[in-house]
């Protein structure tokens, strides 16, 4: 109102400084940058190396060369005076002795096959028949049974990638067989008489079909294959060794014999338990082979497993090559189906630590490779034992009772491989 005068207790007051509770939290702010600034320049303080490191590791590397390679057996054809299909009753590869029947031939494919399929349905009545006889019986001890089962899934698994049918069916009925004592055991009904009586059935219908063979038998003692290729006189088998170069690497451009003299072949038989691989290298590859040497051989497109191999002969050619022979003492189904191969010849193998050629220094005379021990930096030796353009192979030698030298590179080790102003001693900041 006018004239009113205002109560001064009312009047506002105004302050001349910012309270103190907004100074503290600016440095409370500025304290926790510093921290976290100092926290973090720690962490990368104490993880960066000015230096870049790789991990010692195993390595194996191979001195190997693929070449082609000729087998050379003592082998005899089997001779007959029959025609028609012929169904093995060995396998190829399998031992025989003399008089033993190893073949059997009928006139047509139909009553080849009619028999083939009688043995497969006798073999399906032993086995329900042996199931049969089982029912009944159980064990407590299950854990024992499902070890069978998965012990014979993983043989079919693993016979899948190098076996044959025929082994193949072989791990397959193992696996079932597995199986069905796993169920037994357990209580599960299982009435194998409804399918017995249809095999039973279906045997009387093959045997009523079933005509006459010839029977083929083995003149000696040896080792059966079925088949013949007309290669078996290529090379005489007694005198491989004294063949002279030239004629050991005509054999790997030999032709087979005509179709026509083998017609009365009904398999052949190997009689002697050591076979040769015959192959030609470079002059170069050959120079370190002697006779006496052994080395692996593996036959990488076929399911034949590497096998070791002694060098019988080495002969030079006239174009400069060298051929080679090689002795095995190894006889199984896929090695007697071999012939003109592709082999691989594994010389020698190294097995090391795998070190960067870029790492590699030489200090005082000795090569060596610095590696990071905790923060410092230690010069350690190495033995180089194969090295291409970018790593190295390094073994660690050994004293005379067989125990590795100190001061060498060791597995695991974390080698320098780039980095600057590097000396043994030196503590990484």
């Amino acid at each position: 109102m006018p004239g009113q005068v205002e109560n001064p207790r009312e009047q506002k007051v105004v302050p001349l400084h910012k309270p103190r509770g907004s100074r503290k939290n600016w440095l409370y702010a500025v304290l926790a940058v510093l921290v976290v600034g100092f926290c973090v320049y720690e962490i990368f303080r104490i993880n960066y190396r000015p230096v870049e490191t790789e991990i010692a590791l195993d390595a194996t590397v191979e001195d190997a060369v693929t070449v082609e390679g000729f087998v050379v057996r003592d082998e005899s054809y089997i001779r007959a005076e029959a025609a028609g299909t012929l169904v093995p009753l060995v396998t190829d590869g399998h031992r025989v002795a003399g008089g033993d029947a190893v073949a059997v031939v009928f006139s047509s494919e139909d009553a080849a096959r009619n028999y083939t399929q009688l043995q497969q349905v006798r073999e399906d009545i032993a086995y329900f028949e042996s199931l049969q006889n089982k029912l009944g019986a159980s064990t407590a001890d299950v854990d024992v049974l499902e070890e069978q089962v998965y012990s014979a899934a993983q043989s079919f698994v693993l016979a899948t990638r190098t076996g044959t049918p025929d082994t193949l069916a072989s791990y397959a009925q193992d696996v079932c067989e597995a199986i069905t004592s796993r169920q037994l055991s357990t209580g599960t009904q299982i009435d194998p008489s409804e399918k017995l009586a249809s095999l039973r059935a279906q045997l009387q219908t093959l045997e009523a079909a079933s005509g006459g063979y010839t029977t083929i038998t083995a003149d000696n003692p040896g080792y059966y294959i079925s088949h013949v290729d007309g290669y078996e006189g290529v090379l005489p088998y007694a005198d491989i060794a004294d063949a002279s170069g030239d004629t050991l690497a005509a054999a790997l451009r030999a032709e087979p014999a005509s179709q026509d003299a083998l017609q009365s072949c009904m398999g052949k038989l190997v009689d002697a338990f050591d076979w040769y691989i015959v192959c030609v290298l470079d002059a170069d590859t050959a120079a370190g082979v002697a006779s006496g040497d052994t080395l692996t051989v593996e036959f990488p497109l076929t399911s034949a497993e590497a096998v070791r191999a002694t060098v019988e002969a080495v002969k030079p050619t006239s174009d400069g090559s060298t051929a080679l022979v090689l002795s095995c003492n190894w006889m199984n189904q896929q090695y007697a189906s071999l012939r003109t191969e592709q082999v691989r010849l594994v010389f020698d193998e190294i097995t090391g630590l795998r070190v960067n050629n870029r790492a590699i220094r030489e200090v005082e005379g000795e090569q060596g490779v610095y590696v990071v021990s905790g923060n410092l930096i230690e010069f350690k030796k190495i033995e180089i034992a194969y090295s291409d353009s970018e790593y190295s192979v390094c073994v660690t030698p050994t004293n005379e009772n067989g125990y590795p030298l100190g001061g060498y590179v060791e597995r695991y080790d974390e080698i320098i491989v780039e980095g600057t102003d590097l000396y043994d001693g030196k503590i990484l900041g």
